[in-house]
């Protein structure tokens, strides 16, 4: 993080920000402006780029200034996290896990200890709650070979981390519909591989609703294909609670994060952008 944060202070110094937040009308907000906008939303669908360390960074900072303002009314998800992991997680949460423990318990991520760690540990300390929100990559993967067959013999053991079974169908949205030749790409089936994709949405999105009670603000951090035009995840939460007040902010690339324009529709309500020289390749 300290090398992080020094490679900032360079880039700024350079005249060369870091990163810098638009409105959906190519307007330049301030931090402050995107808390301010943040703290008044019932759910946060932070989408990132998954290596970008711009984006991690922000993500513990305005979770960090969200709790300032909202106390114990903060509550985070991440899809890093899986349902079937909750209970594991409740243990690292109670302390009776370290984080290394954790790891030998449950599947994380290869970047997890570098860019998710630190708010899980943050979250702990201050004893903000952290929900696994996605479906168990098992049973997604089970869906996208076999499509909706895959379910019919769950029983409630893996019933109960996903979205209520049979949950809708969105397959026209676009998001959805641009699934079809990524799915051949890889050889696979376009309806078991969208399936697959609504399955985990769906899941985050009703695990949201489940968490979320009046007054608090619910971050969640998601890949930003999960939420971006507010399909996705975003597009389940308004099947299963369509009052709630969500906010989509997004993680774009750009040559200069000064000459960015924003395209139409927007992509999301807040746009992060980053320089595209900073994202990590693995």
């Amino acid at each position: 993080m300290r090398y992080f944060l020094a490679c900032v202070a360079l880039l700024w110094a350079q005249d060369k920000p870091a990163y810098l937040f638009y409105s959906v009308k190519g307007k330049p907000l301030s931090y402050g402006a995107v808390l301010k906008i943040l703290q008044k939303a019932d759910v946060v669908l932070f989408g990132e780029l998954h290596n970008n360390p711009i984006a991690h960074w922000l993500e513990y900072e305005l979770a960090r200034d969200l709790y300032a303002v909202k106390k114990d009314s903060l509550l985070i998800g991440m899809e890093m996290l899986e349902a079937d992991q909750e209970e594991a997680l409740l243990r690292y949460r109670k302390g009776e896990l370290s984080l290394e423990k954790l790891g030998e318990e449950i599947r994380l991520w290869p970047n997890f200890r570098t860019d998710y760690a630190p708010i899980l540990e943050w979250a702990r300390q201050h004893h903000v709650p952290v929900y696994a929100t996605n479906a168990p990559r098992s049973l997604a993967r089970e869906v996208s070979q076999k499509g909706a067959a895959a379910w019919e013999s769950w029983g409630a053991a893996q019933r109960r981390y996903v979205a209520p079974i049979p949950f809708p169908r969105l397959d026209t949205l676009p998001s959805y519909q641009k699934m079809n030749e990524m799915a051949r790409s890889h050889g696979m089936e376009p309806e078991p591989f969208r399936l697959a994709q609504m399955l985990k949405d769906a899941t985050m999105a009703y695990r949201i609703t489940q968490a979320w009670r009046p007054g608090t603000v619910f971050f969640h951090l998601n890949g930003r294909y999960h939420s971006d035009y507010h399909e996705g995840i975003a597009a389940y939460l308004r099947v299963y609670n369509p009052a709630l007040k969500v906010v989509v902010l997004t993680t774009e690339e750009a040559a200069d994060p000064r000459t960015y324009k924003p395209a139409q529709p927007p992509v999301a309500d807040i746009l992060l952008v980053v320089p595209e020289t900073m994202t990590k390749t693995h």
